[in-house]
């Protein structure tokens, strides 16, 4: 016997949301995929290199700031030559930008001797950050005591802070190159937190790409 109307008109309600929920599924699985094939390599890549980068550096300080120091000059040499040669035009067409081929060649030099002495610039580097950072103590402490003659606030733990700054800036300026290595472990540990960021971030996709998959 031919089926009735209503018993097709049921079947074929019943097999679109089926239809529509696989289709919804294949999608969801298509995009994770695509997301993983672009992700994954970039995050393996970056977490290796930031580890490698890391342990050079908590190894091997020494060599990677004579590396920095080689870097931080060749871009000055480069970024001088570039304003000293954009100044030269300058005061050609419009007779300025001799302030720009002075600022190019004291850049130039500065690369020159970054490159030449490594490590009499690391130094030299980390005498200007601790000049700043006694300035920044100091005024700390001004500020601390002002409060103290206010009674205003937590002052108390504005003044040990302060004095605890001051100290710091006092002994890097005998010790800098302590100072500078602990720049260069501080900056392993957060190479070393992003690669483990990356690893967790692969981890999950990968995760991700299993559920969609099954």
């Amino acid at each position: 016997m031919p089926r009735s109307k209503k018993t097709e008109t049921k079947q074929s309600v019943r097999a679109k949301p089926v239809r529509s929920r696989r289709s919804h599924t294949n999608l969801v699985a298509a995009s994770v995929q695509r997301l993983y094939n672009k992700s994954a390599p970039l995050l393996i890549c970056e977490a290796l290199l930031f580890g490698v980068a890391a342990f050079l550096m908590v190894f091997r300080p020494v060599s990677i700031l004579t590396a920095l120091m080689y870097v931080i000059g060749v871009a000055l040499v480069l970024f001088g030559l570039y304003r000293t040669v954009a100044g030269f035009v300058v005061s050609r067409d419009a007779g300025g930008g001799w302030f720009d081929v002075l600022f190019g060649l004291i850049n130039v030099v500065l690369g020159v001797l970054f490159c030449m002495f490594p490590a009499g610039s690391v130094i030299s580097m980390v005498y200007i950050f601790v000049v700043l950072f006694l300035f920044k103590s100091l005024r700390a402490l001004v500020f601390s005591i002002n409060m103290i003659r206010a009674k205003f606030g937590h002052y108390w733990m504005d003044l040990i802070i302060s004095i605890i700054l001051i100290a710091l800036a006092v002994i890097l300026l005998f010790y800098p190159m302590a100072g500078a290595l602990v720049m260069v472990y501080y900056l392993a540990v957060a190479l070393l937190l992003y690669a483990a960021a990356d690893v967790y971030m692969y981890i999950e996709i990968l995760r991700l790409k299993r559920l969609t998959a099954d």
